[in-house]
């Protein structure tokens, strides 16, 4: 049985491909046909994509519904977004 995107949130997030802190800069536009992180399929050019940078890492690439399994996630473990 394939897993949910939400399974595997939790698996990229455990497996430090998704972190948990809050990113530098936090971008929206239309899909640049990169894959997303957490489902690896094409954001397409009629997509919203987000990108999160971070000092250390290449910045991370979402669709707008894994972008929202990411936050919840987050919200789950206790962090919350800046204030």
């Amino acid at each position: 049985m394939p897993k949910s995107l939400a399974e595997i949130v939790r698996d990229k997030i455990e497996g430090g491909m998704l972190p948990l802190d809050e990113p530098i800069k936090l971008w929206a536009g239309m899909g640049s046909c990169q894959p997303c992180t957490v489902c690896d399929l094409a954001i397409l050019k009629a997509q919203v994509e987000y990108e999160l940078q971070y000092d250390d890492r290449e910045p991370i690439r979402l669709h707008a519904g894994c972008r929202g399994l990411w936050e919840a996630e987050r919200r789950r473990r206790g962090y919350s977004p800046r204030r």
